[in-house]
């Protein structure tokens, strides 16, 4: 093996389980990585982590970051950590005992003064990325901001699941997919923050590039604060996406850039100053914010047209469910939109909307779009406290001023395009950032952040399914706990648009999961169905379901936090038929 500095905490060996026909191979091991010993950066420990012919040791290892004391704070990365092999990356942050940080994660400065643009690429198929308990800063020592995307994904098949993470600072998306297919991305209790030096124009949650085609997107209770970019989007097809339980506050550009979704389920969330820019009336009239020409909206669809022939999806397959949604716009974002406005000079901002007429009359024809339901969604402040609302707006205000509505420029002619590029080049002014409190910018803690998102509308505080709070309920940690705890499974039908003819159970995602994992099956006919989880020595310790199903596909979500950590097994049954696969708990 070649030379590290790790440490090996426990092994686990080979474990055969006699359930019927089913026998599984290595599981996970842990080992202990600290903070640049000797200057060697946290890429080279893991990446170094092989055999003599350039193999993973074990390709189910999770890298521990367990820091011992005050000096073992920073994880530095020289070079992006790259899969060489198809093998899985787990990552996984405990608290400093002294500080009380989570590890942190930066880009290190190089001799000649670069640094990396990724902190993962990934350009193998199947593989599976894991980020937990993690603070990872986008931004050297020396404030350059460094970091492009977090995640670059080139190959096929590969699932990312990020939790309990805050992700600060960087340029570019948190996952970025190119050239792949069939992606999964999960990501929950995190935040994704832009307070820096270089203000609202970075960041964003995922992207699917050059008509990527999506597995599945969830994004469940986490933060967007004063980011640049989108939440979402790309020219793919997702096959399904839950966007639920969000606070979504301020963006620069528009939050759901991706019109071609077939199985989408929006709820829960809150929408704060979201699009500040709007579209520039050019813009929208050369078709640039969709193919209808139609301004930008928080919601946003477009037909599938050759999309959907590509993929076998129909309009009519289509299931979108668009509910208990708070949206807002304050009245100093209002008020600067139209001051702005000036038609003689062909300046016009064209002001976002919750839906644009396209999106609305989609959701309205019920005989082309019989699955399309949006409902319980209102034009509602949730009462965010001044200290945040106030220097977010002014400073939005300010950097839209700068990318161009009022100040046209030779390269877009005089119609004051839309020109949010443009700062890669040109400095940022520091006048936008006067009324930043330094707490935004000088924080280097990890978590909890200095920003507090909760807020005082007491009607939207369970206003959302369930009676839940609407937005990210890690503002709100009772009702976390009663929603984490409230079913042990939370089964659902899914979305799938046509009616299965095999009975199928899939591999859980994530996979090692704390505390949850998601579990989906087929069942083609009409009949009494179990989904049950077992224990090792193969105890029923949970039954997920149990009860007649109708054909169609579903998804189970099994809650593990009251289980010790360790492998369980998860089998579904049906009439003579059983299927049975193994799920690994770490906590």
């Amino acid at each position: 093996m070649k030379a590290m500095v790790i440490a090996i905490c426990s092994i686990a060996a080979a474990v055969v389980f006699a359930l019927p026909g089913r026998s599984f191979a290595q599981v996970p091991d842990t080992v202990v990585v600290y903070a640049n010993p000797g200057g060697e950066t946290i890429e080279r420990q893991i990446m170094g982590d092989t055999t003599a012919t350039g193999q993973r040791v074990n390709p189910n290892r999770v890298y521990l970051l367990q820091q011992t004391g005050s000096l073992d704070t920073v994880y530095y990365y020289d070079d992006p950590i790259t899969t060489l092999e198809k093998y899985n990356i787990t990552i996984i942050g405990k608290r400093n005992p002294v500080t009380g940080m989570p590890p942190l994660i930066q880009p290190d400065i190089r001799p000649n003064n670069s640094s990396p643009g990724d902190l993962i690429v990934s350009n193998k198929s199947g593989v599976n990325i894991t980020l937990k308990n993690l603070y990872i800063l986008g931004e050297r020592v020396d404030s350059v901001q460094a970091t492009t995307n977090l995640l670059q994904i080139n190959g096929d098949t590969n699932s990312v699941t990020i939790d309990h993470c805050v992700i600060d600072n960087i340029s570019g998306n948190v996952a970025n997919f190119a050239n792949c297919s069939w992606e999964n991305l999960k990501i929950t209790n995190t935040e994704l923050r832009d307070a820096s030096n270089q203000f609202w124009r970075s960041g964003g949650w995922m992207w699917a590039n050059f008509g990527v085609p999506m597995d599945s997107v969830i994004i469940q209770n986490t933060t967007w604060f004063c980011n640049g970019r989108q939440v979402m989007g790309g020219p793919g097809i997702y096959n399904y996406l839950l966007i639920d339980h969000n606070t979504f506050f301020i963006s620069i550009d528009a939050p759901m850039l991706s019109t071609h979704l077939t199985n989408a389920t929006i709820t829960n969330n809150i929408w704060y100053g979201m699009n500040a820019h709007g579209a520039d009336s050019s813009y929208v009239a050369t078709g640039q914010t969709n193919n209808a020409k139609e301004p930008y909206s928080l919601i946003m669809l477009d037909s599938l047209g050759s999309v959907g022939s590509t993929y076998g999806v129909s309009e009519s397959q289509r299931r979108i469910t668009v509910e208990n949604n708070a949206y807002f716009w304050p009245q100093q974002l209002l008020s600067f939109w139209t001051a702005v406005n000036d038609t003689a000079k062909g300046w016009y901002i064209s002001e976002p909307e919750w839906m644009n007429s396209q999106t609305f009359y989609m959701f309205s024809d019920h005989s082309a779009w019989p699955n399309l339901v949006s409902q319980n969604n209102d034009s509602t402040d949730p009462g965010f406290a001044a200290s945040l609302v106030n220097p977010a707006i002014d400073s939005t205000i300010e950097f839209v001023k700068l990318i161009g509505w009022n100040t046209p420029t030779s390269r877009f002619g005089n119609t004051g395009a839309f020109r949010f590029w443009q700062l890669r080049s040109n400095p940022d002014p520091s006048y936008i950032f006067t009324w930043v409190p330094s707490t935004w910018t000088g924080w280097t803690s990890g978590y909890p952040v200095p920003e507090n998102l909760a807020y005082s509308n007491v009607a939207l505080q369970t206003a959302g399914k369930g009676n839940f709070a609407v937005g990210d309920l890690n503002w709100y940690p009772s009702q976390l706990k009663l929603w984490e705890a409230g079913d042990t499974v939370n089964a659902i039908q899914a979305t799938g648009p046509q009616v299965p003819t095999n009975f199928t159970l899939s591999q859980n995602y994530p996979n090692p999961f704390n505390p949850t994992t998601d579990i989906a099956y087929s069942v083609p006919k009409t009949g009494i169905v179990t989904l049950a989880i077992f224990n090792i020595l193969g105890e029923k310790v949970a039954t997920l379901f149990s009860g007649v199903r109708q054909p169609g596909n579903y998804l189970a979500t099994f809650n593990g936090s009251k289980f010790a950590s360790g492998m369980y097994f998860y089998r579904l049954q049906s009439s003579n038929l059983s299927i049975t696969k193994k799920l690994m708990l770490i906590k």
